[in-house]
């Protein structure tokens, strides 16, 4: 009956991984669908299709508090006036409570669209007799309220910069006659028959032509102005030369034909409640969109490819599982981008692909993992069966606490931050939710059912025969030491010496073979404990060290922040072919920017140039962008302008801290909820020494600090609480379920070494995706990558360095940890068996009773604290009246 029982609950646990396996199926199915063809179905950014893209910022022109009202209408207005540029597919929408974001896809005339969407609109006449500044109204009177700027060359030449301005106004200076609120209509026509300029005419409605009327009836006998103000600014003050009673009114400025279509656009819209400022705008070439795109694809692609192969090679036919749990994550994440792509909640941009390439690396970490625990588990002396369900089991457990941690930071990023940062931890977190999604339905399925049919039985293909023989010179030990498989596997491993010794005294020269053998086990893992922690002040002073001198770097030199904190204007060309230095830099002194700098680039192995000036007008900056363009016969979609406003980059780097801090909060409480807080504090101390030593060296090497750079620092948050919570997790296993008995320091120290291999390899394979955005990705790819290669050496470094030495030595302190330190002395690796297993010989538990054996033996770290005293005495009590935790 038993065995029937047995067979039926084998039966339904195979019939459950095999339906998890088709869940599976359909996704990809169903994600193929969604996908298929990607270009299509998943929505591009702006800065992969090119286009415009710009923040505008509220700012009150009276004081007072911006409403959502106020927001609300001038959303509206402006996406009028975007509509009225003939654009498609415009996106106009709030953004926080008080920008806008508007971005307008495929816009070859970003100069005119700039000129016009962010104008407030506020129109008004007003007679010059009612101003009461005598200067300005002065300057009004003399014609002097439109200027033709210029600017000096080297030469001392004075020489048009091409850019008018029009004399500013203040409000309450002067009496509104009427304003843009009366506009019932407006048209273009030409100033006169003969001249290039164009008017704007304006029909008002009855209220405001009969004050019109009467202003006119007055003024034209004096041959008194009427003064036309836009946005505080004077367009053109005309005399009154006859009265105007029907309220047909023509606005004349020496407009060209685009300029009077813009403001004719501007006034059709209505006036804007409050006055916009351009936060930030990027105009980006569809060309260079998609050439960022593919240098992106490429970089996974490579990333995906090479990280698959190198599983193949060290897991052999373990590694096909992996490969192929990668290529299904890849195909789900990319269905789940398409199905929120149809929703219009999902936009793929450059940053977002970065996050894309980055999750590679976070999918194959997981896969290893789970590996590395299965093949740990039968080297333990489980059966292979056994060992796929407890082993994945908790390799899923970590695997999952590791994630969650990361996506922590993920999340923080989406809802916190601002500008391309936002896109980043978007896809980083789908990312994560993916590889979880992953590890449930297919790893842990595709394993445990192949586990007692194929991997069993031709172990050698999927790369487990060298546990299997290892787990067989475990056994022989584990029998001449009278101890558990696993017991004797970690006593092997903490100290060879003393556990040949025990061997050898329990069962004489066969002990003693036992000993040899299984200190030469064949297979890719740590054979013996390394004394890291035993190192550990050393590891410590060297972090110390590198962070002072990190701060003294950055003190010194300094950071070399990019526009987007300091302002001003990036102009990006490529494939600017025979171009010099010397033509770029005065073609730029022509345009009105003599204190250009210009430095080249090389992009996809073409030359290029990046160009900063300090303007902050999105305006200007296109308007010389284009004027450059033309000047060294550039094509028009060679170039991508960002100008980022005076107050951009405060709100990035105050978006970025409070993303940082609350997710530094966030992970100690959940870490603290599933572990303990001293976990969490000590990997945040690790995370921030990471984070110390990438600022130092970006100071170091002068590299350019942008949001790109942040959005990388945050994720290397990530990548390092990934490394410190794994080993905590293996720790924490340890605390319950060792049957070995030593200080607290041994039991860190082992746990190190446990998930050595798996964080070498970890390591390999997150870098690999990432030196690939290096080596094959466009600039803002390589933003991302370079700051992340630091931090995933500086990640995989501190968490044995800095956060377990830390957490190890925060809970010696502790009285039970404390009593063990005293017992066992400072060295690294002392240890005593908890107790003999049940299912060794009893000849050999009672050789187990001899004065060696009473000595218990010295080394690295174990599974689960002991609870019983001095091995001799204790072994045989043990042995009688204590059931042993024996490992399957």
């Amino acid at each position: 009956m038993a065995v029937q029982t047995k067979k039926k609950k084998k039966g339904s646990t195979d019939r459950r991984n095999i339906w998890l396996l088709v869940v599976t199926t359909l996704l990809v199915v169903g994600s193929i669908f969604l996908f298929t063809p990607p270009a299509e179905k998943i929505n591009q950014g702006l800065d992969i299709q090119g286009g415009l893209s710009v923040v505008l910022t509220a700012k009150s022109t009276d004081g007072g508090e911006i409403t959502t009202e106020d927001m609300e209408a001038s959303r509206a207005i402006i996406e009028s006036r975007v509509n009225a540029l003939g654009a498609s597919e415009a996106t106009v929408q709030a953004q926080g409570t008080d920008q806008i974001l508007v971005q307008i896809p495929g816009l070859s005339d970003t100069e005119s669209a700039l000129n016009t969407i962010g104008k407030t609109g506020k129109l008004e006449f007003a007679r010059l007799d009612s101003f009461t500044d005598e200067t300005v109204k002065t300057k009004i009177d003399n014609g002097q309220y439109i200027t033709q700027e210029t600017y000096t060359d080297e030469a001392g030449n004075s020489l048009p910069s091409g850019k008018t301005s029009y004399l500013e106004v203040e409000p309450g200076t002067y009496t509104p006659l009427v304003s843009g609120t009366n506009i019932t209509n407006v048209s273009i026509g030409q100033g006169k028959t003969t001249s290039t300029d164009y008017v704007v005419n304006v029909q008002l409605d009855s209220e405001g032509a009969a004050a019109f009327a009467e202003a006119t009836k007055e003024l034209v006998s004096t041959n008194g102005k009427i003064v036309i103000i836009l946005d505080g600014e004077v367009q053109s003050a005309p005399t009154v030369d006859s009265e105007i009673p029907d309220g047909n009114v023509s606005i004349s400025g020496n407009y060209s034909l685009d300029d009077a279509k813009a403001l004719q656009t501007v006034l059709q819209s209505g006036s804007l409640p409050v006055s916009f400022e351009y936060a930030q705008s990027q105009v980006v070439g569809p060309t260079l969109g998609q050439e960022a795109l593919y240098s992106g694809v490429l970089a996974a692609a490579i990333g995906l490819l090479v990280v698959m192969l190198y599983l193949l090679f060290f897991y052999r036919g373990l590694g096909l599982i992996t490969a192929a749990a990668m290529a299904i994550f890849a195909i789900i994440y990319l269905g789940i981008l398409a199905a929120l792509s149809a929703f219009g909640l999902f936009s793929l941009s450059l940053a977002g692909i970065a996050g894309i390439v980055l999750t590679i690396g976070m999918a194959a970490d997981s896969s290893i993992l789970t590996l590395e625990r299965f093949r740990e588990e039968i080297r333990m002396g489980r059966s292979v069966r056994a060992s796929s369900i407890t082993g994945v089991r908790h390799a899923i457990v970590t695997s999952v606490d590791a994630d969650l941690v990361t996506l922590v930071s993920a999340l923080s990023l989406f809802f916190l931050a601002s500008a391309s940062v936002k896109g980043f931890g978007l896809t980083l977190a789908l990312g994560i939710l993916c590889d979880i999604v992953m590890m449930l339905l297919f790893k842990a399925p595709l394993i445990r059912l192949l586990a007692p049919r194929s991997i069993a039985k031709h172990p050698g293909f999927w790369g487990v025969k060298d546990s299997l023989a290892a787990a067989d010179d475990y056994k022989a030990l584990a029998s001449a030491e009278g101890e558990s498989v696993a017991a004797a596997e970690e006593g092997e491993a903490l100290d060879a010496k003393a556990s040949e010794a025990l061997a050898e005294s329990n069962d004489g020269e066969r002990g003693a073979q036992a000993a040899e053998a299984a200190a030469k086990p064949r297979g890719k893992f740590i054979k013996h404990d390394i004394n890291f922690l035993g190192h550990r002040k050393v590891f410590l002073t060297v972090a110390a060290v590198l962070v002072i001198a990190s701060f003294a770097i950055v003190g010194v030199k300094g950071l070399n922040f990019g526009i987007e904190f300091v302002g001003g204007t990036s102009v990006a060309f490529h494939a600017t072919g025979d171009v010099t230095t010397e033509q770029m830099r005065s073609a730029f002194d022509e345009a009105g920017e003599p204190d250009a700098v210009v430095q080249t680039t090389t992009a996809d192995g073409e030359a290029g140039f990046l160009v900063r000036t300090t303007t902050t007008s999105a305006e200007e900056a296109a308007a010389t962008a284009n004027k450059v363009a033309g000047e060294l016969g550039l094509e028009n979609d060679s170039f991508e302008v960002t100008t980022i406003g005076p107050d951009w980059g405060t709100s990035v780097i105050q978006s970025s801290i409070i993303a940082f801090l609350v997710s530094i909060i966030l992970i100690i409480i959940y870490i603290a909820i599933r572990f303990e807080y001293k976990m969490g504090v000590t990997a945040i101390i690790a995370l921030l020494h990471d984070l110390v030593l990438v600022m130092g060296i970006y100071a170091l090497v002068g590299r350019e600090v942008n949001p790109n750079t942040i959005a990388a620092l945050l994720t290397i948050l990530g990548y390092s609480l990934y490394d410190s919570v794994v080993v905590f997790h293996r720790i924490n296993d340890n605390m319950q379920e060792t049957d070995i008995k030593c200080t607290f320091m041994t039991m860190a120290n082992h746990s190190i070494n446990q998930v050595l291999v798996r964080t070498i390899n970890t390591t390999l394979t997150s870098l690999i995706p990432v030196v690939a955005m290096l080596l094959f990705g466009g600039e803002t790819l390589k933003d991302f990558a370079f700051a992340m290669t630091i931090g995933l050496v500086c990640g995989s470094y501190s968490s044995i360095a800095v956060a377990t030495p830390l957490y190890a030595m925060w809970k010696t302190r502790e009285p039970r940890y404390a009593k063990l330190a005293k017992k066992y002395g400072p060295e690294i690796g002392r240890f005593e068996f908890a107790h003999p297993s049940v299912s060794a010989p009893v000849v050999a538990t009672k050789k187990a009773e001899g004065p060696k054996a009473a000595k218990g033996g010295s080394s690295a770290a174990a599974k689960k604290p002991s609870n019983t005293g001095k091995q001799g005495a204790n072994a045989k009590s043990n042995h009688r009246y204590r059931k042993s935790k024996k490992k399957q």
